[in-house]
């Protein structure tokens, strides 16, 4: 009988072959776990301020007929959608320059929101890639206390 650490090593092994073995991989990651790191969020927001400002607000609640990007609104929206939609609406703004911002740009923009509407930090910045983006999902962040 094994034992120790050549044991637990073993286990490791055998456990991660078996899943690759029948297909299972890792789960996305999750939005409510920091998916986006604090620096990422403060690239974005100086990205708001200069690109959104003008027609989501201070608070982004938008103005007149600009949708807003945080609050129960824009979650009852885009909660369970895969984070690579807002990065496509986020692509598409504003109306009169789609497309005029980096796919880095957008992605800290969108880490700004994020922050904006109450989800974590962590310590990975959130990733650039359509395959990571689109495997993970807006969330509501829980109240305070659930």
């Amino acid at each position: 009988m094994i034992s120790g650490l050549p044991a637990i090593l073993i286990a490791i092994w055998a456990a991660s072959t078996v899943a690759a073995a029948s297909g299972q991989t890792a789960a996305a990651p999750s939005v409510l776990a920091g998916a986006f790191t604090e620096e990422q969020a403060i690239r974005g927001q100086t990205l708001y301020y200069e690109h959104c400002l003008a027609c989501h607000g201070e608070d982004m609640t938008g103005l007149e007929q600009t949708p807003p990007l945080a609050g129960p609104q824009f979650t009852g929206i885009w909660d369970g959608e895969p984070l690579w939609a807002l990065v496509g609406r986020i692509d598409a703004m504003p109306p009169t320059e789609p497309g005029s911002l980096s796919r880095a740009e957008t992605v800290d923009l969108l880490a700004y929101m994020l922050w904006y509407n109450g989800l974590p930090s962590g310590e990975m910045s959130l990733s650039t890639q359509q395959s990571v983006l689109g495997d993970m999902a807006f969330r509501t962040p829980p109240l305070p206390g659930q």
